[in-house]
């Protein structure tokens, strides 16, 4: 890919985003930073109206107060620039770099899951883990017409038996004190009693309570927490595996990360399986369902050797990661498919994995003897649609793998990735990058093409016929739910129930080796029909279509997105495995970040494509037809394809576990009657284009994007906001560290969590902070964090600021109670006196920074509600209408160009008293009276000394004269250093001071560039000096008036 570093001086601009805008933009934009639901992070985007903001990051969030800025600015302006933040981490030192290179972990960055052993059991030993990450695993029999109706576990090489298969249902984040226990179906609980961590379940009567068995949740809290059967800090639920059931663990475990620090837990994986495929196996005297957590193993694999299994699955504590797609794959060239081009979300973060998925469709083998290249279409859909009901957010048509052909694929969706170089080794170098040379069509997603595809160096009549393996968790090194193979060698599980033993141990009272589970297959398409397969146990050929079944071109190959129909919804559920449009959990569960492929916590690579054959092709969708082995390809498929695509497609089906003769690409289906059936492969290999083309309709497959993280603790709402709170060391601020572990938190971590500027919200607002004030990155005159208020973040933006010196920046302050306490709510009234105070002693002395108090209630016209702003964002508002209805030199305060119709009310009513303590403190004052409304009635900065610099109106005018200067200045570099060449700077500066003057920004000027200040030194050295010299317009703030009162009326003196 090409990557563009800026280094060299100078204004880069780069547009990435080639979207339609609503309003094109003008003017300098303000410079704004914070939190967004969407949109791509630590990256500069300029736009010119809200509606173009929305589109990118997101509409209003009373919890996310960037969007409210953008919109109150852009109210009266058209040029914004808006840097998302998410969890960067506080990767600094060379040390840092290194262990996020060779570990995949980053400083300070999201959270981890520290679990540890239980010794309360005889001897020392309990079965259970606290704090950890824990799973629920279960045996299962699958349903007799599985291998007829949809055959999602028969055709998965992964499990030991295609009967019984032992698999993982949950996986759950503990929290510190706190433990997941399973009783069997009627056992009482009692913390005397020894329990295993395995459980017998309820048998199948056809009563809600089937296949049921206890949960318990117990954690540290005690009564508060709970009470069941008289057990202080103790809940007891009835649970059940059947996504249908009113005991389904999914309905009632936690799934909210706001709810975590109340519940003690999350569930953070729903691995659902439809008991209509397969349910809990029911065994009167051995347990069946249990709870396991990471054994004390550790992987030679991993980044990290010391690590144990134990506390592996619960790291994420990393950056910030943009949703993917799997590689997809060319067909199969002998025995070999070539990883073409992936696509990455647009939007970085979580949000990637839950916006759209990708299909693509109407593959078409050339026709055209003079180009082989193929074609297709790439759909970008809407996450949560169906087949039949599509929602196509974009198309593009007639895609090809030709680079030199101006339809190649990247052209028309466009490669380019605008990103921040957080690993670089010197600070120097870590600035924004772009990556990608073809312009982003997509509003959605990029793509990113193989080396192979750039260079020509795959086969010509290469198509896209499916995608790589997903990255799941790995919980068995042999990639089967089989681990008694382990035991006794020198690996060891991954999964365990005793946690403090050296090796893996199979109890015989449990009589399932559910240390084996593992997660379950990906669900693929097996039929692209509706109506009932045969349901005949042992039908002739797999797929056999039903007397009723009829092929429906509607339906797209690849991952299914949707569950099984219901038993008793129609007939034979498990048989028309199309019939539902439900949404399948188990799919956004397989989307979300689930740990680390640097420490050996994923399958990659072969191991994904192999584990449960999640790797996905269209070869392997099989017509009913064979191959005559003694003839060609071609008179094979001539004598044999003869009916329409949708004859043919009733009987076509996915063999999941299919292996492909790697010369005709046929599949042997050994049914009851075996054949080496004729595969799409097969038809895409023949010469003549007509038999693959014949299959267009069906021709079309659909991948999903994952592993789109926050870089955030998620447990922690404070944290997952990234809000003041989060950001701040004061009072109970948790930007600090205490004691080895993270302040308010239930969560075994370490100091790593970070305090300060260490810490990984504070880090992350810096780093933006950086970005916005980098003039080869971005060319703002006005820098806001609304919100964020902590002096690790505010104080050394102010520096930034003034060292980039082209922006004023707007800064919000603590505010502090009675009791000198920092105030975190909007339960507690700020003490003027108190907050001015403390804020004093920092002693800030910076003219590029103002400051305002208090925060305001604006009305939210887009929710139909009343929020509580930072004052920022007044100060905004009032900039810019100032400069809608005047200019930047005028003072925006008063009635005429600070009042603030938006605003609904104030946190603290000020007095006469208050304005005047927060103005002599150089706070400038948001005041309410009678019939004025609220105005913001102050214009300093936070300069010390007494001059024209503290005022905001006069900074302004000299930002915006620096501004008109610069680009005079460096439109002369590199031009002869002559008596002409400064005439001419002062010819084209002269008439652009003159027209601030008569606008009233400036008294008077001059301008000297000379023989008097240009010696022949400065022009040996390349150097042209100039001086300006300028006497500002001052704003009137105090009007006195003496009059005397007399007998006969009111007498004024001159």
């Amino acid at each position: 890919m090409a990557e563009q570093t800026f280094r060299s001086p100078g204004f880069f601009e780069r547009e990435i985003d080639l979207t339609q805008r609503t309003v094109e933009i003008e003017g300098v934009p303000a410079g704004i930073i914070g939190p967004t639901s969407q949109g791509p992070a630590f990256v500069p985007v300029t736009l010119g109206s809200f509606v173009d903001f929305e589109t990118k990051f997101g509409t209003l969030n009373r919890d996310q107060f960037g969007p409210y800025a953008v919109k109150e600015w852009l109210k009266n302006r058209t040029a914004v620039t808006y840097i998302r933040v998410l969890g960067a981490g506080a990767a600094n030192s060379t040390g840092d770099i290194q262990t996020t290179l060779s570990q995949g972990t980053v400083k300070s960055a999201g959270f981890r899951i520290k679990g540890q052993k239980v010794n309360t059991r005889a001897g020392g030993l309990d079965t259970r883990h606290e704090g950890s990450v824990q799973f629920i695993v279960a045996s299962h029999d699958v349903n007799e017409y599985e291998s007829a109706g949809y055959p999602l576990f028969t055709d998965s090489d992964s499990f030991n038996t295609a009967t019984s298969v032992r698999l993982i249902r949950c996986m759950i984040l503990m929290a510190t004190g706190s433990r997941m226990q399973i009783l069997d179906h009627n056992q009482s609980y009692s913390v005397a009693n020894t329990h295993d961590d395995i459980a017998k379940i309820a048998t199948y009567t056809g009563i809600p309570e089937d296949g049921t068995f206890k949960l318990v949740l117990s954690s540290a809290i005690g009564s508060a927490f709970g009470n069941a059967e008289s057990e202080a800090g103790i809940r007891i639920y009835t649970a059940s595996l059947n996504p249908t059931s009113k005991h389904y663990v999914g309905k009632f475990l936690n799934k909210n990360p706001d709810r975590f620090q109340d519940e003690q837990h999350l569930l953070y994986g729903d691995f659902s399986v439809e008991d209509e495929l397969a349910r809990v196996t029911y065994n009167a005297s051995k347990g069946t369902v249990a709870i396991v957590s990471g054994s004390i193993g550790t992987s030679k694999a991993s980044g990290d050797t010391a690590l144990s299994f134990r506390d592996m699955f619960g790291r994420f504590d990393t950056r910030y990661q943009t949703a993917r797609s799997t590689s997809f794959i060319t067909q199969p060239f002998g025995s070999k498919e070539y990883n073409l081009f992936h696509f990455e979300a647009l939007d970085d973060g979580a949000i990637g994995s839950k916006r759209v998925k990708i299909s693509i469709s109407n593959l078409r083998k050339s026709t055209n003897k003079r180009n082989n290249f193929g074609t297709f279409t790439v759909l970008v859909r809407d996450y949560n649609d169906t087949d039949t009901n599509l929602k196509i957010l974009e198309q593009y048509p007639l895609c090809s793998l030709d680079p030199r052909d101006e339809n190649y694929v990247a052209n028309k969706v466009g490669d380019m990735k605008v990103f921040y170089n957080f690993d670089a080794e010197t600070e120097s170098e870590r600035r924004l990058n772009v990556e990608g040379k073809r312009p982003n069509r997509s509003q959605f997603v990029r793509i990113v093409m193989s080396e192979n595809v750039e260079n020509r160096l795959i086969p010509e009549d290469s198509l896209p016929f499916g995608f790589r393996g997903l990255p799941v968790i790995k919980t068995n090194d042999n990639l089967t739910d089989d681990d008694t193979a382990l035991l006794g060698g020198t690996l060891r599980s991954r999964l365990n129930y005793v946690s403090s033993s050296a090796t893996n141990v199979y109890s015989a009272v449990t009589g399932e080796a559910l240390t084996g589970s593992i997660l379950p297959p990906v669900p693929f398409r097996f039929k692209a029909t509706r109506g009932a397969v045969s349901k005949d146990s042992s039908p002739t050929f797999t797929g056999a279509p039903g007397v009723l079944e009829l092929a429906d071109n509607r339906f797209f190959w690849g991952i299914k997105m949707e569950t099984l129909p219901l038993t008793g919804t129609i007939g034979d559920a498990i048989l028309q495995s199309n019939a539902s449009s439900t949404k399948n959990p188990l799919i956004e569960s397989y989307g979300k970040f689930l740990g680390l492929q640097k420490l050996d916590s994923l399958l990659t690579g072969s191991g994904a494509d192999r584990f449960n054959n999640n790797k996905f092709s269209l070869s392997k969708v099989a017509l009913y037809n064979k191959i005559d082995v003694t003839s060609t390809i071609e008179l094979s498929i001539e004598s044999e394809v003869t009916g329409t695509a949708d004859v043919h497609m009733k009987d076509a089906a996915y063999l999941r576990n299919g292996v492909l003769e790697t010369k005709n690409y046929t599949i042997l289906d050994d049914g009851s009657a075996p054949r080496q059936r004729i595969t799409f492969a097969t038809l895409a290999a023949a010469r003549n284009a007509k038999y693959f083309n014949r299959f267009t309709d069906y021709a079309k497959f659909t991948n999903i994007l994952y592993g789109g993280f926050d870089g955030l603790n998620i447990l922690d709402k404070d944290n997952r906001l990234m809000n003041d709170k989060a950001s701040s060391v004061d009072g109970t601020g948790k930007a600090n560290v205490s004691n080895g572990t993270f302040t308010h938190q239930n969560l075994h971590v370490d100091a790593s969590a970070g305090s300060g500027k260490d810490n990984n919200i504070v880090n992350s607002y810096r780093t933006a902070a950086r970005i916005i004030t980098d003039p080869l990155a971005t060319r703002v005159n006005i820098v806001a964090i609304p919100g964020i208020r902590d002096a690790f973040v505010t104080d050394f933006t102010s520096d930034l600021t003034r060292d980039y010196s082209k922006a004023i920046y707007l800064m919000d302050i603590p505010a502090y109670d009675d009791n000198g306490d920092r105030i975190y709510s909007k339960t507690v009234r700020p003490s003027v006196q108190e907050t001015v105070e403390t804020f004093e002693a920092r002693a800030i002395d910076n003219s590029y920074v103002a400051t305002y108090f208090p925060d305001m209630i604006f009305a939210d016209d887009t929710n139909n509600t009343a929020v509580s702003l930072p004052a920022s964002i007044a100060a905004l508002t009032a900039l810019g209408y100032n400069d809608s209805v005047a200019y930047p030199w005028f003072a925006p305060a008063g009635f005429n160009r600070g009042a603030l119709t938006n605003v609904l009310n104030s946190e603290v009513r000020l007095n006469a008293g208050d304005r005047n303590i927060l103005y002599e403190a150089k706070i400038n004052p948001i005041a309410n009276f009678p019939n004025g409304g609220f105005v913001i009635f102050g214009q300093k900065t936070l300069q010390q000394d007494r001059s024209a610099l503290d005022r905001v109106n006069v900074r302004r005018m000299l930002l915006e004269v620096k501004r008109i200067v610069s680009d005079i200045a460096n439109h002369l570099i590199f031009e002869q250093n002559t008596p002409q060449t400064r005439a001419r700077f002062v010819a084209q500066v002269t008439p652009q001071l003159a027209t601030i003057q008569t606008q009233q920004g400036i008294d008077q000027f001059k301008i000297v560039m000379d023989t008097s200040n240009n010696s022949s030194e400065d022009i040996e050295q390349n150097r042209l000096n100039g001086r300006i010299v300028l006497v500002p317009t001052r704003a009137v703030e105090f009007i006195a008036v003496d009059f005397i009162i007399t007998n006969t009326g009111a007498a004024f003196e001159d």
